[in-house]
C-alpha cells in the first residue's frame, strides 16, 4: 500500500516504499525529493505518471551520502503521480536505513 502525498506539504519516508498524488488539475506540478540518510546504497528513485516512468533519478555513487532533484512537468487532472523508492541491496531494505522528504507542488 503506498501513502498519499498532499498538495505543497513534505512528506517523510523511512525506509523504500510508494507515495502518490492524484492530480486535481491541469496545470505545471513540481515533485521534489531529498535524501537525508543514505548507507552506502544501490537506491533507485522513480517518478511515474499514470504507471509510467516519466523520470528516474541519477545512481548514487559510492562517494555521495545524499540525493537531491527537482522534477517538474505538466499534468492532466485525474493523473496519478507516483514516487517509487526501491533497491536491489540488502542494507537499503532496513528500516531506517534510508530516510528521504518527498513533496509535490504546483509550478515549476
Amino acid at each position: 500500500m503506498s501513502n498519499i502525498l498532499i498538495l505543497n506539504q513534505s512528506y517523510v519516508m523511512v525506509g523504500l516504499g510508494t507515495v502518490t498524488f492524484t492530480i486535481p488539475v491541469t496545470g505545471l506540478y513540481n515533485v521534489q525529493f531529498q535524501t537525508t540518510e543514505v548507507p552506502p546504497s544501490s537506491l533507485v528513485v522513480l517518478v511515474k505518471n499514470n504507471g509510467s516512468t516519466v523520470y528516474t533519478a541519477p545512481t548514487i555513487t559510492p562517494t555521495q551520502s545524499a540525493l537531491q532533484f527537482k522534477y517538474g512537468q505538466p499534468f492532466t487532472a485525474a493523473d496519478v503521480v507516483t514516487v517509487v523508492l526501491s533497491s536491489s541491496a540488502a542494507i537499503d531494505s532496513a528500516l531506517n536505513n534510508v530516510k528521504s522528504i518527498v513533496s509535490i507542488g504546483q509550478g515549476l
